[in-house]
């Protein structure tokens, strides 16, 4: 939720330096830029020792204005000031200035976590990860983490690929001093089993009104929002619970709609669910027009993008594009869903072994494999999974003029799916028996056709990701001059794979390889100059 960078000087903490410019607060050469988003409320304030900076999601009753120049606090007002905000059920964000230091914190969301960068006299710091690219340097990558993201196993924590560039992950805390930069994990989050049911007790009254307090936890405006309503059930039922607040009138519906033979299918639920819950417009893109890598995408055309970007990004950035455009500033969408009815550890079938390393896998990627568990986040109040699709989503949203909010991962929710015994979380039957209960159609409940981007990504693979490939082998890449990818071996896969047929699923991580290859090249393009 904020952008800064602070040069070590003994007045950070003087609040007669800090002035407000309309867009930023300036201290020298000292800079902190607040995204500007009527779902957030910015304030600096002071105790006239420390100068504080708070970034945080507005509660439904918070009409504050952001204040410009710092409010001047007593030593206790100050404390409960901040210690309201840290108490806060929503997202937040805390800095806190003295002479030449600095602390970070940040909240149990963290929808758009901090990047960090020391970098001498300085501290950088960024949502957008483009933004530290002159941090991000090609001979210092940590190798854990590219071997996280080649394989699949992604892990969440203050890695990045780049040696001295962090995520600050919920609950942490970031300290700067001396032009050292030092970052702590939280404890364990406390969480809970499922519990046995009490006689006549209604689960989907409950989880309704657990859902209604979610959604109307944040200050916003309906008339200015959109769901992601793809059809899957976690959507859906954030879509229901927004059409109970106003009949839907004021929402827009959008979604990446799908190729291959479920496109028709969820072309008619998702119809159906837009006709009943009464929303405004629809606003669809085609995932088969917008292709990963496809060239008229924002990786093909070079822009600086991140290894974490979303693998549907070019389509992403079509869909919120014409979302903003509708005038729509909120996005809802059902992120969280999956997680809430999932299976706890010792609930499932014994999962299959971790796929062995293909023959592109250089010899920094089998080194680094026995590490990939290594230096990870605790357990968080979210669920890691979650928080790790924030990070992946969450600044393109913003990038667009968009908040995201995704409610079924609310706290409370969370604890309320722990307690449920198994048969109301599996296979979603949380999930689909409420909407049956709303009427709706048996397809629409219960998708005959799987619902996913096989399709859509076997096409990329075949006409944008192979031809990718292959330049990568002969020109070289960051990847195989690194030793994380096997030249040799990469190229042998990658003829294979050319000579699958049209109905053939082809390998998925060397999509992967692709992505990370171009998410390295762009922001260390310039992290060397």
């Amino acid at each position: 939720m904020l952008k800064f960078s602070v040069r070590e000087t003994p007045d950070l903490g003087d609040s007669q330096c800090w002035t407000w410019s309309g867009r930023e607060w300036r201290c020298g050469e000292s800079s902190i830029e607040p995204y500007d988003h009527p779902a957030l409320v910015h304030e600096m304030i002071t105790d006239g020792a420390v100068v504080a900076v708070v970034s945080a999601e507005r509660g439904a009753d918070d009409h504050r204005q952001r204040s410009s120049a710092p409010a001047r606090l007593d030593g206790r007002t100050y404390r409960e000031r901040l210690a309201e905000v840290r108490r806060s059920p929503l997202d937040w964000v805390v800095i806190e200035l003295r002479n030449a230091s600095a602390a970070i914190s940040a909240g149990h969301w963290a929808v758009a976590p901090l990047y960090l960068a020391a970098d001498g006299e300085w501290l950088h710091a960024s949502w957008d990860l483009a933004d530290l690219r002159r941090s991000c340097i090609t001979d210092a990558l940590v190798d854990r983490e590219i071997a996280r993201l080649l394989r699949l196993q992604h892990r969440y924590g203050h890695d990045t690929p780049w040696q001295g560039v962090h995520r600050l992950t919920e609950r942490s805390t970031a300290s700067w001093e001396a032009g050292s930069l030092a970052l702590r994990y939280p404890p364990d989050a406390a969480h809970t089993r499922p519990r046995a049911l009490r006689p006549g007790a209604d689960v989907l009254d409950a989880y309704e009104e657990l859902l209604g307090r979610a959604l109307t936890r944040r200050r916003l405006r309906l008339e200015a929002s959109a769901v992601e309503l793809s059809g899957g059930m976690d959507s859906a039922n954030v879509a229901a619970g927004l059409a109970t607040l106003d009949g839907g009138e004021g929402v827009a519906a959008c979604a990446m709609l799908l190729g291959g033979q479920a496109r028709v299918q969820q072309i008619r639920r998702r119809r159906e669910l837009i006709r009943s819950l009464g929303f405004a417009q629809d606003l669809s893109t085609d995932v088969m027009a917008h292709l990963p890598l496809n060239p008229a995408g924002r990786r093909a055309r070079g822009d600086v993008v991140s290894p974490y970007d979303d693998p549907w990004t070019e389509a992403e950035e079509v869909m919120m594009d014409s979302v903003a455009a509708a005038g729509v500033q909120w996005s809802f969408g059902g992120t969280g869903g999956d997680e809430l009815t999932s299976l706890r550890d010792d609930e499932r079938p014994p999962g299959g072994a971790v796929h062995e390393p293909g023959p592109w896998t250089g010899p920094r990627t089998l080194a680094a494999v026995d590490g990939i568990n290594e230096g990870i986040a605790p357990s968080p109040v979210l669920h890691d999974s979650t928080l790790l699709a924030f990070a992946c989503r969450s600044p393109q949203f913003m990038r667009n003029g968009l908040w995201p909010v995704s409610p079924l991962a609310d706290p409370d929710l969370i604890r309320f799916a722990e307690w449920l015994p198994r048969p109301w979380r599996e296979h979603k039957a949380l999930h689909r028996l409420r909407l049956a209960r709303m009427g709706f159609s048996p397809e629409t409940v219960h998708a005959p056709i799987p619902e996913n981007f096989v399709h859509a990504m076997n096409a990329a693979m075949r006409r944008h990701v192979v031809p990718f490939l292959h330049t990568m082998v002969r020109d070289g890449g960051v990847l195989i001059d690194s030793g994380f990818v096997d030249g040799a071996g990469l190229a042998q896969t990658v003829v294979t794979e050319s000579r699958k047929g049209p109905d053939d699923e082809m390998d998925r991580t060397l999509f992967q390889i692709a992505s990370t290859e171009i998410g390295l090249r762009g922001p260390s393009s310039r992290g060397n100059e």
